[in-house]
């Protein structure tokens, strides 16, 4: 991560899609990407530290994408309103929501867990029991990592955005449910792979 101007950081993130991959499915997972990258944001200063620096709310914008194998993007963090945002926050909620991706994207190997397997009488499985599973495991690795961060507002943090699973009367979804879904579905990309530069 490198500074590109006085409220914001500069993170590559590098994503393995299929080999091949036409542009829209690509432009999906950047999608995707972005959710995962506004959640990291979340992650590095969470509502107290954005109203102790002045109200601001920070954005995710892509600065960069190349579309090769594997595809990368340069997204930039901007904290506008003054957040008081520094590299070791930003890094924090990165590295945790990596963490997060990486651990589900490593537990889809088969289990003895029933409840982590779609029906066995049913001869294909559908897209949504699929996406069920994957969620599932994104969920069990944000309490991980909330547990290896016990004590601290990384966890709270996280245990804060797990509570936000609804979607509201309006069909706004909660922002946990917006990362378990996307996290969900990149983590189930086969060669996924998530890292800084």
């Amino acid at each position: 991560m490198t500074d590109v101007g006085p409220e914001s950081i500069l993170v590559r993130v590098v994503f393995a899609p299929d080999a091949g991959a036409p542009l829209p499915d690509v432009i999906r997972e950047l999608e995707d990407v972005l959710e995962v990258m506004d959640f990291a944001l979340f992650l590095s200063h969470g509502d107290a530290v954005r109203w102790e620096n002045g109200g601001g709310r920070g954005q995710v914008r892509l600065t960069r994408l190349d579309h090769g194998t594997p595809v990368t993007v340069d997204i930039e963090l901007v904290m506008s309103g003054g957040l008081g945002l520094t590299h070791a926050d930003a890094l924090a909620g990165v590295a945790a929501t990596g963490t997060v991706l990486l651990t589900a994207a490593r537990s889809g190997e088969p289990t003895e867990d029933p409840d982590d397997t779609v029906p066995t009488d049913e001869p294909v499985p559908t897209a949504r029991q699929v996406d069920a599973v994957a969620e599932r495991r994104v969920v069990e690795a944000m309490e991980r990592v909330a547990y290896d961060a016990r004590g601290t507002d990384l966890a709270w943090r996280i245990r804060e955005a797990e509570d936000q699973n609804v979607t509201t009367a309006d069909g706004t979804l909660g922002k946990g449910l917006r990362f378990v879904r996307a996290a969900g579905r990149l983590a189930s990309n086969d060669g996924f792979d998530f890292r800084m530069e």
